[in-house]
């Protein structure tokens, strides 16, 4: 059997540890508090790290520290490794503490298609807990607090990492009550022109809807306008009109027959769901990965 031989040149697991941190924080004294050491003994195991080394890892600036050229060159290894270190060790010996995931996702998306299939992740995932949190209108803003984001749009915001999660068709819905009141022939476009119900963020909807059908220089009500999906349909399957919405939407609403389909025509949407991560300097977590990674799964 041959031996194996030691492993030569390592830096010190600490050293390493100091730099990620200062070198992800932009700051020795912001790495201190992070592992509970002074700004001292930080900036000592970093000098011991390029004594080590043979090169400077960082630039000291009257406030913080900037990496050198050769930190930003070493940065993604050291990053790496303790990366694998720590999946593996949560892979073969498991977690012994509970952690907590804040997913943010549409209102609507959230009650009708992710509300019912978190059991699914629960279940395989007994020690991460999902705080969900509806939105009606994205947030301009990035918050830092969230961990991971499905929007619906182009896939493209500014500080969000984007992953294409699913394109929907668009359908046109209504109760069967209101169906069957107008099966005249040119019922469909009656119903199309007359009972329209608008989603608030969504007009091009209606729009596509009626350039395809050749209603675009035909008058149209007005109809109600709510901010949601969910209240559109709820608002359709009380006989109110005409709703737009995705399939993964209303599943249930064809299962227990309050709507049914206006048109058999399906709808191409530009647009589609993303997944969405922060920009952040730091890596995912490795629940975060697991959440995303169950997402595009469930979605494909």
């Amino acid at each position: 059997m041959a031996q194996i031989r030691p492993v030569v040149g390592l830096p010190t697991l600490t050293w390493l540890r100091a730099f990620e941190a200062a070198a992800r924080t932009s700051s020795f004294a912001a790495a201190a508090a992070e592992l509970n050491l002074t700004s001292g003994a930080i900036s000592y195991q970093i000098r011991a790290l390029e004594a080590h080394l043979g090169f400077s890892l960082f630039e000291r600036l009257p406030r913080g520290v900037k990496l050198s050229p050769m930190g930003v060159a070493y940065l993604p290894p050291v990053r790496k490794a303790f990366e694998e270190l720590a999946d593996s060790t949560v892979g073969l010996f498991g977690g012994s503490e509970r952690v907590q995931i804040t997913v943010h996702a549409p209102v609507s998306l959230a009650a009708l298609w992710l509300s019912p299939k978190l059991p699914q992740f629960s279940l395989a995932n007994p020690s991460v807990d999902v705080r969900l949190s509806s939105v009606i209108w994205d947030n301009a803003v990035l918050d830092e607090a969230t961990d991971l984001e499905i929007r619906y749009g182009a896939g493209h915001w500014h500080g969000y990492r984007s992953e294409h999660l699913m394109n929907q068709s668009i359908l046109a819905v209504c109760s069967p009550s209101l169906l069957r009141a107008t099966q005249a022939k040119g019922a469909s476009d009656l119903l199309l022109t007359r009972h329209p119900i608008h989603i608030m963020g969504y007009e091009k909807h209606w729009l596509k809807v009626r350039q395809v059908q050749g209603l675009a220089n035909t008058p149209a009500s007005t109809g109600p306008s709510v901010d949601t999906t969910i209240a559109a349909l709820e608002l359709a399957a009380a006989g109110a009109g005409v709703a737009l919405a995705h399939p993964v939407f209303l599943s249930a609403y064809f299962a227990t027959g309050r709507l049914v389909k206006t048109l058999e025509r399906e709808f191409d949407d530009d647009n589609s769901y993303f997944v969405m991560t922060p920009e952040r300097p730091q890596r995912i977590r490795r629940e975060v990965q697991l959440f995303r990674d169950w997402l595009v799964a469930i979605a494909s």
